[in-house]
């Protein structure tokens, strides 16, 4: 346990700077959004902003995971520590998780803000706020794993001289194909029909937000979007697949 705190302090102390650095991104850019909404005179033009810096987070998570990856490599951490490669990697996964959430309550903050300076504003875009957080952590995690995977994959390669010049192609030929088979069996119509109706839940109502020439609009839709969970769940299993063949082969002491 000792071992596991003192990495992720390393961690947290090797990749702050880079989260400072994006925090200030975060202000200076939401400040323009102020400061455009002043000069012309639109109360809605910080909102967009929030939400623009809320969709920029997608690509958080795989982003600083990749950050620590690449600087451990200069290390060469993983060839001299008697630490396994799930507790290496699963520290960075936390410390970017940390990251992830502490930068997404800063743009809900943000985003709270800009709501209570519209002049009429009757509908607070709380549970949708919600979803979208969670949504960001999700596809955050999907793609953080698939990241790691090939990052360890490709290293891997790196001890066989006869393709080690080839290694991204072998990546992108093994994405290709994942996800040649992956649509061609949900697109079968009894997957598909399978998928479908089988633990849907409905999507309650939407916010919506447009800013135009005539000013600000919001509410929300009365569709219901039945949303399947299969999906989900199948990606999770990936995940969990993933995770656990990068920790193995890291287990290798991989030179990278």
């Amino acid at each position: 346990m000792n071992a596991f705190r003192g990495l992720l302090w390393k961690d947290f102390h090797t990749s702050k700077v880079w989260f400072i650095g994006w925090l200030a991104i975060i202000i200076v850019v939401y400040s323009l959004g102020l400061g455009a909404g002043g000069y012309f005179d639109e109360k809605g033009i910080p909102v967009g902003f929030a939400i623009m810096l809320g969709v920029f987070h997608f690509a958080f998570l795989p982003v600083i995971v990749y950050s620590m990856l690449r600087l451990e490599g200069k290390t060469q951490l993983w060839l001299h520590t008697p630490l396994s490669g799930f507790t290496l990697l699963s520290s960075k996964l936390l410390v970017a998780l940390v990251y992830l959430i502490i930068s997404l309550l800063l743009v809900d903050l943000l985003g709270f803000i800009s709501f209570s300076r519209l002049p009429e504003i009757g509908y607070w875009p709380v549970k949708e706020g919600v979803y979208f957080n969670i949504g960001v952590l999700l596809l955050g995690l999907n793609m953080s794993g698939w990241l790691i995977f090939f990052w360890t994959v490709y290293h891997s390669m790196g001890k066989f001289p006869a393709i080690k010049n080839i290694r991204w192609l072998i990546l992108a030929g093994l994405w290709i194909l994942y996800t040649s088979v992956t649509t061609f069996v949900t697109s079968l119509k009894p997957v598909e029909n399978f998928v479908n109706n089988t633990w849907v839940v409905d999507l309650p109502a939407s916010f919506f937000f447009t800013i135009g020439s005539g000013g600000e609009d919001s509410g929300f839709n009365i569709d219901i979007i039945p949303l399947p969970l299969l999906p989900f769940i199948w990606e999770g299993v990936m995940w969990l697949i993933l995770f656990i063949i990068s920790c193995r082969l890291l287990d290798r002491r991989i030179e990278v």
